[in-house]
């Protein structure tokens, strides 16, 4: 029985299916701890990139608002709410299409850079964002009605309400601050960085030049031009939406250099529309050193090196 057991051929060493099992279940147990660990990461750092671009976009709508209203703050005795438009050509209707063009470049960056984010926002999230900006509007018509109907509306009063736009963004902006510091995470500084792309370069320039051009013609003495330039950046933004060239591809590609200067420009271009109604000085002077200070930081910027992030 004994030499029976002996050349038993399954009596061998071999490991049997069974034994393996274990080392299997813990190593898939491991890839899903890994996968959770990443997802929870990529999750934290998507709320600090959405709380960023919040802070920014709340800062954008109330220096809007502001310049929104001190643009129309004044009036011919200083208490209206229609500012002195007779010095500006066209009567002041080019000075809107100025502030307008600033907002809408803001807006179409950050809503590309949102996009760009991992974690897709949840219905209910959407539809509070939805009522924030609807929220936000709201003012701003009420401002723009006033103009028309009274327009001698105490200037205190125009700026209350263009403060009230900035509320409901900043409350905003301050929710999505708190759940990224819950979160906990920061993405890691780049290692690398680089210029841009050649069509990032590109796009980068012709974005600053063209604000500028728009800041500029808003002065002239053919106030229509400015209206014009506006008018085709509307309609430039539209047609290169989702494309290479466009501003939501754009804003994954830059960084915070970018990012400042692209700042800089639109803070420019609100102070020019506030500047121009309420000057007393050569109009196509202020338009032309306006212009090329909208200009510069985007077009030294767009040579300027960007971070190279891991995916």
């Amino acid at each position: 029985m004994s030499d029976q057991h002996s050349t038993d051929p399954h009596s061998g060493d071999e490991p049997s299916g069974d034994s393996a099992q274990p080392g299997t279940d813990a190593a898939a147990t491991l890839l899903r701890a890994s996968d959770a660990v990443g997802y929870r990461v990529r999750a934290a750092i998507d709320a600090r990139t959405r709380a960023i671009v919040d802070a920014w976009m709340a800062v954008a709508v109330l220096t809007y608002s502001l310049a929104f209203a001190l643009s129309g703050v004044g009036g011919a005795d200083g208490m209206g709410l229609i500012a002195g438009v007779v010095h500006t050509p066209m009567d002041g209707v080019n000075v809107p299409f100025l502030i307008l063009a600033a907002f809408l470049a803001a807006g179409t960056l950050t809503d590309g850079l949102t996009q760009s984010l991992h974690q897709p926002l949840q219905p209910r999230s959407r539809l509070r964002r939805f009522g924030s900006s609807l929220a936000s509007v709201l003012p701003l018509l009420t401002l723009l009605c006033l103009a028309f109907i009274a327009p001698t509306t105490p200037w205190p009063l125009a700026l209350a309400i263009a403060c009230s736009a900035a509320v409901p963004v900043v409350v905003l902006a301050v929710r999505s601050a708190l759940r990224a510091r819950l979160a906990g995470v920061r993405r890691p500084e780049a290692s690398l960085s680089a210029l841009l792309s050649p069509t990032g370069r590109a796009a980068t320039a012709v974005l600053g030049l063209w604000l500028g051009a728009i800041g500029l013609l808003t002065g002239t003495p053919f106030g229509v031009a400015g209206i014009a330039a506006a008018g085709a950046f509307f309609l430039a933004m539209l047609a290169t939406r989702t494309t290479r060239v466009g501003l939501d591809r754009l804003a994954e590609d830059w960084g915070r250099t970018q990012w400042t200067a692209f700042g800089c420009s639109y803070l420019l271009m609100l102070s020019l529309s506030v500047v121009l109604p309420r000057t007393t000085w050569d109009l196509d002077i202020v338009s032309n050193v306006g212009g090329i200070l909208i200009a510069a930081p985007l077009v030294i910027a767009a040579f300027r090196p960007a971070p190279i992030w891991e995916t």
